[in-house]
């Protein structure tokens, strides 16, 4: 990823509006040459390597060229020693010379040098090299990717430039017609709070579950009048992050740019987002879709972070004592707007539990998620909350699991089972 010193950008004042440098056919041949001094660098340093790529780009746009050399340089692989061996050898060279002060022969100077290291570095820069070798500026590269095309750095560089855009965005909107499953795991998986609402017109169609057995029928056949399955229709998701307690706060701006990463891989999307470039300036408006070619063929985004539902469902498994878990299977339509719980436990006798974690918040997002399960009726419901919000979230109508740090099996088993009533057990 590019740091925000080297995003380009375009803006236009009068229409409020800013876009992201887009590399043209025409600048693919001059990426080339580029790639053909990493392929050919093996062993250099990275400062040797750099600065071979900064003379290959000089057909390239004086403003594009840094962040190019740092994209290729995040491809590359460069190797180096262990910083505290480095460092403590380097003390020693130069305690050795501190004895031998002033230090003036060239030959005195690989004598104290050629006690340290075997062999001996052959002359000035190589002595360097080896006296600073920890330093990011004399890691060695030690391979590039033969497959890694002038196409695929361009598909990485338009993309760059888009999420470093949104280091500064301070709101993002995005309107779907499909994948709305993967979005609201991408943007969980982000740790960006998130509003769901359903588009106008847009299909809500029923989950007919069945009732299959003669307990919990009745609780089961309300479960399902109350949940509908994830439709194929359209959805505005208002994206927000979990440090935005203040307001207009550009601190997630890089889950934002993570969140792209993955979305661009999807299709029939349309995101706009509010860039604020300067504190107290008035906020610019970027506009990304999909269909124009953003990511195409670049490097799929790295790991997200761990989180809190990731770790229950790895630590559940897809099934276990008789339940299944499906992530985000179930969505409630609560007043007009829409509520997604993180899970949905499915007993094999029929009985079905929802599950929604509130990991972390904001006090708007808090109120705004309590009073929307407090509007909940009908389904089999577990709200998972920190500790300290047990009793308020007590009032809500559904079962209460309180957690410390992390959810625990010992406490989520015994409160699907107590779902299925007289039935557990048998």
């Amino acid at each position: 990823m590019l740091t925000a010193a080297l995003r380009v950008y375009h803006w236009d004042r009068r229409t409020s509006s800013i876009s992201s440098d887009r590399l043209e056919n025409e600048v693919l041949p001059v990426l080339e040459p580029a790639l053909a001094v990493y392929r050919g660098a093996v062993g250099q340093t990275r400062g040797v390597v750099r600065n071979a790529c900064r003379r290959a780009l000089r057909g390239l746009r004086p403003d594009r060229v840094e962040p190019m050399v740092k994209l290729l340089d995040d491809v590359a692989t460069y190797e180096w020693p262990a910083s505290a061996r480095c460092a403590g050898r380097r003390v020693e060279v130069f305690e050795r010379a501190a004895a031998r002060h002033p230090v003036l022969d060239a030959g005195a100077v690989t004598a104290l040098l050629a006690e340290e290291y075997r062999p001996p570095p052959a002359g000035h820069a190589e002595a360097v090299a080896a006296l600073y070798a920890d330093y990011p500026e004399y890691h060695r590269l030690t391979a590039f990717p033969a497959d890694y095309t002038a196409e695929r750095l361009r598909a990485d560089y338009d993309l760059a430039q888009a999420q470093a855009l949104l280091y500064s965005a301070t709101r993002v909107t995005l309107e779907a017609g499909r994948d709305f499953k993967h979005i609201l795991r991408y943007a969980r998986l982000a740790r960006l709070l998130h509003r769901v609402e359903r588009l106008r017109g847009a299909p809500a169609g029923r989950e007919p579950r069945k009732s299959s057995g003669k307990l919990g029928g009745r609780r089961r056949r309300r479960a399902a009048a109350a949940a509908v399955v994830l439709a194929d229709g359209g959805y505005r998701f208002v994206l927000d992050g979990p440090n935005s307690v203040l307001r207009r706060t550009r601190a997630y701006g890089v889950d934002f740019s993570r969140f792209l990463a993955a979305l661009v891989r999807l299709p029939d999307w349309r995101l706009q987002a509010e860039i604020e470039l300067r504190r107290g300036w008035r906020p610019f408006t970027l506009t990304l879709a999909a269909g124009a070619g953003l990511g195409l063929g670049a490097t799929p985004p790295a790991e997200f972070d761990s989180t809190l539902e990731a770790a229950i469902a790895r630590k559940f498994g897809r099934q276990r004592e008789g339940w299944r878990l499906v992530r985000e299977g179930a969505v409630l339509d609560v007043g007009g707007s829409l509520l997604v719980p993180d899970f949905v436990f499915r007993h094999r006798d029929g009985t079905e539990v929802l599950l929604e974690i509130v990991g972390y918040w904001t006090p708007e997002y808090l109120a705004d998620k309590l009073g929307k399960l407090a509007a909940v009726r009908g389904v089999n419901l577990i709200v998972a909350v920190p500790r300290r919000l047990a009793v308020r979230a007590g009032r809500l109508p559904a079962t209460v699991l309180p957690f410390k740090r992390r959810l625990l099996l010992r406490d989520l088993l015994p409160r699907l089972e107590a779902f299925r009533g007289p039935a557990a057990g048998r």
